[in-house]
């Protein structure tokens, strides 16, 4: 019995390894890089799955996604996605209704901020706050001056979008011209190596993948993503054009899948969602307008 059991356990795990083996393959192989046409194409059915869903999406007030729609507006000064980021704005930003956010959508603005107000948000939140506020108080808070540390994320492997979360912080730091220069390119510079890594490891083409490749390519990494993780970005937008938080493995009856999610495997049906649509249309804005992008 022991025997059987052992070799039962020596099969799947050879399966396993086998199966990801393959998966590491897939991720990294050697393919042609997509084209600008690709790109434009995205971009064009993200954007109209913005209009299609724009009455539910409006209360959906997420600020760093709502930033996303702004920045991509700028770079590509398209008439819907400005007209989409002024509905928002209206709402949600005017006469002082965004609150501790209102700096991240208005240049050279500050506003005072109080921890208390913030302690129970997530830390990454908190990073995002004091880097558009640059508030000396806030800098003295444990909880968001461990994450001025390159090495942050190194033990919370369970939290899959750290880095990338870190490197968006450490970006407002550099936008808003809060902190030392030099230490934060340091900081930069590591998260990006960090994050190159999870893409050649990670195969799952789940939200955290195509928020990776945007952090890479908006933080001026973008000759690091290699041709086939945008390939497989492309390859993930939905028929609809948008992208969802899950990448399918199996098609099951009644329109359900078995996906790769964030944190393992589920079952369910995929749909997409505003928080990977956004950023599936700043990272096609940015690998379209920003000079410095692979095309």
């Amino acid at each position: 019995m022991l025997k059987k059991t052992a070799l039962a356990a020596t099969v799947l795990i050879a399966v396993a390894a086998g199966f990801y083996g393959y998966l590491l393959w897939q991720n990294n192989r050697p393919v042609q890089p997509p084209d600008n046409m690709e790109f434009r194409h995205a971009l064009r059915a993200a954007t109209d799955w913005l209009q299609r869903n724009e009455t539910r999406l409006l209360p959906h007030n997420n600020p760093m996604l709502w930033r996303m729609i702004q920045r991509s507006a700028e770079l590509t000064g398209d008439p819907y996605l400005r007209h989409l980021f002024a509905a928002y704005r209206a709402r949600h930003v005017r006469d002082g209704r965004a609150g501790v956010w209102y700096p991240l959508f208005v240049e050279h603005a500050w506003i005072p901020v109080r921890y208390e107000d913030i302690v129970d948000l997530p830390d990454y939140n908190k990073l995002f706050i004091y880097a558009i506020t640059c508030d000396s108080d806030l800098a003295r808070q444990p909880d968001i001056a461990s994450q001025l540390d390159a090495g942050f994320c190194g033990g919370l492997r369970l939290r899959p979008a750290c880095a990338t979360h870190q490197l968006m912080g450490i970006r407002l730091l550099q936008r808003k011209g809060c902190g030392e220069p030099e230490a934060l390119a340091d900081i930069v510079a590591s998260l990006q190596e960090r994050i190159r890594w999870q893409l050649v490891l990670d195969p799952r083409v789940v939200d955290v993948y195509l928020q990776r490749v945007l952090m890479l390519v908006e933080s001026g990494a973008g000759e690091r993503v290699k041709p086939v993780w945008l390939r497989r970005v492309l390859e993930a937008q939905s028929e609809d054009g948008g992208w969802s938080a899950g990448d399918p493995l199996l098609e099951l009856p009644g329109g359900r899948v078995v996906a790769f999610s964030g944190r393992g495997v589920t079952i369910g049906h995929l749909k997409s969602d505003f928080h990977a649509t956004a950023q599936g249309v700043l990272l096609m804005s940015l690998l379209l307008y920003l000079p410095s992008s692979p095309s």
